[in-house]
């Protein structure tokens, strides 16, 4: 079932969500592609990201990019990038290359981000790695002998071959972390991000006690500006780690 997709929510990040993909094709790889979310703080330009191959077939990738403008309400636009032809260095827009990979069965390969625009507020961008049948004239650079090698590995079997979309935030240069936590009322925490970078509530989970007869842990991401409320569960404790940077608040109420 060429080109069909199904889309598998991942994650949530407060305004947007993680998402995933499914290809149905004629192929034996899978790719993976690690942490869902990457974060470029502000003493950062650029880093490196690798996509794995774990199947026994040589797996095709074409990466696309999309920038997020976060709406009202959770809400969100994604407005995907054109690609930047020749060498040419646009200031203010992502850049990941390649934009397409070729991985061997197995293997890896590592892709460069990099953000060398204006980082007066924090920007948020979806990264998609989805793997394709190649074809010609589609910038693999694959030859016709190499196509049809390829054609031939993919009528030995079918499986799913499944895409993943990564977030990345781009920290502003001057990042300031205000997060106000309020437990006062009998029914809800609250968590309010006066800061102008996104925070993170890590392990958040519910215990009877203070290690035991707990659920599975969940993690949620607050945009600047935004606040996150949780519904307090009676007869437990809510626990749950703030991570604003490279410090941590333990929190348990």
């Amino acid at each position: 079932m060429m080109g069909r997709f199904k889309q598998v929510l991942m994650m949530t990040l407060s305004g947007f969500c993680f998402f995933g993909q499914t290809l149905f094709v004629s192929a034996t790889a899978g790719i993976s592609i690690g942490a869902m979310y990457d974060v470029l703080n502000s003493e950062t330009q650029s880093m490196s990201k690798r996509i794995y191959n774990s199947g026994d077939s040589t797996a095709f990738v074409r990466v696309e990019l999309l920038e997020i403008h976060p709406g009202d309400k959770n809400t969100s636009q994604e407005i995907p990038l054109k690609e930047v032809t020749g060498n040419v260095l646009e200031k203010n827009r992502l850049i990941v290359t390649p934009l397409r990979l070729i991985i061997p069965p197995g293997g890896f390969q590592a892709v460069r981000i990099l953000w060398p625009g204006d980082r007066t507020t924090e920007r948020y961008f979806r990264i998609r790695f989805i793997p394709v049948a190649p074809k010609a004239d589609d910038d693999f650079g694959l030859d016709k002998k190499a196509l049809e090698k390829h054609s031939q590995e993919m009528k030995a079997g079918v499986n799913i071959l499944a895409g993943y979309g990564s977030i990345l935030i781009v920290q502003p240069d001057k990042p300031v972390f205000n997060s106000v936590i309020n437990a006062d009322s009998p029914k809800v925490i609250t968590i309010q991000n006066n800061g102008n970078t996104t925070i993170s509530l890590n392990k958040i989970r519910e215990c009877k006690n203070a290690n035991t007869g707990c659920g599975p842990y969940s993690r949620r991401f607050v945009l600047p500006g935004r606040t996150y409320s949780m519904n307090k569960k009676s007869g437990y404790q809510t626990n749950f780690t703030l991570i604003e940077g490279n410090n941590q608040r333990k929190f348990s109420d």
